[in-house]
């Protein structure tokens, strides 16, 4: 997610269906995420997100689990997130016997736990050994997108208006053990053992309400339908592999590599789908109900990451980082054998190319008696999978906070952008700018 960092959505809608010639709207909506492996924390995000080769706090079981072993003293540390994201739409003036589409620009905002964790370091052997009990926020389901649109034909008239409302989230509860193999290696692995949002009873829940009014022919009617889809029961497991190797160390003069391997893994989830429709004309009134429960399985990919820490002095340091992630297996299954892509909901053939991120840090100490005030700035360059070409994701961060003997409070601020993303990987028409603001905030506490 980088953490959660920093989740990505995908929705289907089949506008095909909502511009035919038909008796009652029916509207066919799904939703998954796009699971980019990032990592939590204020500290890590105001560095950029470039955390693989320095990955020294109780973090590192997102980042680099290799890293724990840098812990000298246990640690409590929690972290809570402000998201706040908005989408600039452009849809084109018409789409098929549709006039005047109107997509609305879009804002959401929602805070929300984003870590928590306790680290325990010991020896064994005379090697020392951190273990460590996670919870991470992995995806963010939050999003509205209100659209409409007119309907013309010879023998139908119709204004369609739709709400789209999404929330909910996915968790991961993370054990994590890491050990010193050599004087200067270290690896470590963390079990992600995903499920429901922690604070809830479902993983994401979308809600779609549409209305429908005109003339067919020359009768007057209305349409009112909600459709409420529920993604329940999700369950899934895979590791996360990190090395950190003290490559080169000169006095006060530091250089580090790590590496780190997040497993491919298959989620189970059970979608449950309520439909409820009203046709009203001035002769009669027709309602119908729909109930349906499918099982689906979506595969998940893989990514590699490495990255390079440079400690010039006490107080200043420097961190690059590279993530390779594998989108050729990312597809989907429901209980007959039908598989899809995620991305647009098109068929499982069509391919989806990796993407490569790139991110660099940097962070500056100011001593000052009894305590350290951290400024940290990154920049970075993350592209999102895409039906085409990847999109081109930038941004830029910055953070700080105040560390004394027993306690650390950070703080980080992070700002993402994208121009021209495709609406077919939403289902939607024409394209959006995407800006996206992310504060976290973190409390960490020494024994």
């Amino acid at each position: 997610m980088r953490s959660k960092y920093f989740l990505f959505i995908v929705i289907f809608i089949p506008f095909s269906t909502l511009l035919t010639k038909t008796s009652f709207a029916q509207l066919t909506s799904q939703v998954s995420a796009v699971p980019l492996p990032v990592g939590s924390g204020a500290r890590a995000l105001g560095m950029g997100g470039a955390f693989i080769a320095v990955a020294d706090d109780a973090t590192a079981a997102s980042w680099n689990p290799g890293g724990l072993t840098q812990l000298e003293r246990p640690e409590l540390s929690v972290v809570g997130s402000f998201l706040s994201t908005q989408q600039d739409f452009d849809p084109p003036d018409r789409l098929g016997f549709a006039s005047e589409f109107t997509l609305d620009n879009e804002s959401v905002s929602r805070g929300d736990l984003n870590y928590a964790s306790i680290a325990y370091p010991f020896e064994v052997f005379r090697k020392n050994l951190v273990a460590s009990l996670n919870y991470q926020q992995k995806y963010d389901f939050h999003l509205d997108v209100d659209y409409n649109f007119k309907n013309e034909t010879p023998i139908l008239s119709e204004n369609h208006a739709t709400d789209f409302e999404l929330k909910g989230g996915i968790g991961a509860l993370t054990p994590t053990i890491a050990m010193q193999i050599l004087p200067k290696l270290s690896i470590g692995v963390a079990v992600n053992i995903y499920t429901d949002e922690f604070f809830g009873d479902f993983a994401w829940k979308e809600k779609i309400h549409e209305f429908r009014s005109g003339t067919s022919g020359i009768t007057p009617f209305s349409n009112t339908s909600d459709t409420d889809v529920t993604f329940k029961n999700f369950q899934a497991v895979n590791v996360t592999a990190g090395i950190l190797w003290d490559v080169w160390e000169k006095e006060n003069k530091r250089l580090t590599f790590g590496a780190v391997f997040h497993s491919p893994y298959t989620a189970d989830v059970d979608r449950v789908t309520n439909f409820r429709d009203i046709f009203v004309t001035s002769s009669q009134i027709v309602e119908s109900q729909f109930h349906e429960r499918m099982h689906l399985e979506i595969d998940y990919p893989m990514s590699f990451g490495a990255g390079l820490g440079f400690r010039y002095s006490d107080s200043l340091s420097f961190s690059m980082d590279a993530t390779w992630t594998d989108w050729s297996e990312f597809k989907q299954k429901d209980e007959f054998g039908n598989e899809l892509r995620p991305l647009g909901f098109v068929s499982a053939k069509r391919d989806i190319d990796d993407t490569y991120a790139v991110r660099f840090g940097t962070e500056y100490l100011l001593f000052r008696q009894k305590m350290i005030i951290p400024i940290r700035g990154g920049l970075f360059y993350d592209p999102r999978p895409s039906l085409d070409e990847p999109t081109h994701v930038y941004g830029f961060s910055a953070g700080s906070g105040i560390t004394f003997k027993r306690v650390s409070i950070d703080g980080a601020y992070q700002f993402r952008w994208a121009n021209d993303v495709d609406g077919a990987d939403f289902g939607l028409p024409g394209t959006f700018d995407l800006n996206e603001h992310l504060f976290l905030a973190s409390v960490i506490v020494y024994f």
